[in-house]
């Protein structure tokens, strides 16, 4: 049903500054320029001066991939809804803009969609031969747990359900209703699209503390990862996305 033709890579930007460079030139970089629709940089409200310079200076650069800037309506991470939204590439991959993962996977997701635009290939921490690097014992095993948990409440064989950097057909992106503000939306990429039937794939990636800047993250908000996965698990799927969405009426036939 859904074939790749190129990819709209999106990422934040709050108080990145050289991550964030180092980000789209590596991805520009790594990946063939004929597989990209453009880059987008949403930044929030609160961005810091020096991290819009470097929003600006991204925007001005000489490349033939379209470097798309604006700062975002909504609040916070759900800004993310807004890059979703302006997306015009067939399919969308999110990134972190703080190099916390190998961007080697951007390539690699992309060469897996070819194969079948239709599966969600998903960049896993937790398959074999990945390493965390710089995080606390603690941190690894509340998520190592929470990976546990996820999987048998929702009876899947995922290995990294709470990573969002993931290569996902841009109709389905926005036909879904998201419903969090807050961090939480990032689980609700991954398991929305899971509820819904579509099938995942995963590819290894490792992972890296953030070298520049600071989290917004809390631990009020990873503590709603927990109530949104029961949320999202036991909702209707019809709930799922927009009524008037053209993905509501294929899978569930009304007008």
């Amino acid at each position: 049903m859904y074939e790749f033709q190129n990819a709209s890579v999106m990422m934040g930007a709050v108080t990145e500054t050289d991550p964030l460079r180092e980000t789209v030139l590596e991805i520009l970089r790594l990946t063939p320029h004929g597989d990209l629709k453009e880059i987008i940089i949403g930044y929030s409200q609160h961005v810091t001066p020096e991290s819009l310079a470097v929003v600006r200076e991204l925007a001005a650069m000489d490349t033939d991939v379209p470097i798309v800037t604006f700062m975002q309506k909504r609040r916070g991470i759900s800004g993310l809804v807004d890059m979703i939204e302006a997306a015009r590439g067939s399919h969308c991959i999110l990134v972190a803009s703080d190099l916390a993962q190998d961007l080697s996977i951007v390539p690699r997701m992309i060469e897996e969609a070819k194969k079948d635009g239709g599966v969600i290939v998903s960049a896993s921490r937790w398959l074999d031969g990945c390493n965390f690097y710089g995080y606390g014992k603690f941190k690894k095993l509340l998520n190592r747990s929470a990976q546990i948990f996820l999987k048998v409440l929702f009876g899947s064989n995922i290995t990294d359900f709470t990573n969002p950097v993931q290569i996902v057909p841009t109709e389905v992106y926005q036909s879904i209703e998201f419903e969090n503000e807050g961090f939480p939306i990032l689980i609700e990429m991954v398991l929305k699209p899971l509820r819904l039937g579509f099938r995942f794939s995963e590819i290894p990636t490792n992972c890296y503390a953030r070298k520049q800047g600071k989290s917004n993250n809390s631990f009020r908000q990873t503590a709603q990862y927990f109530t949104t996965a029961l949320h999202v698990r036991f909702m209707k799927k019809e709930a799922i996305l927009k009524a008037d969405s053209p993905l509501y009426r294929r899978l569930f036939g009304r007008d």
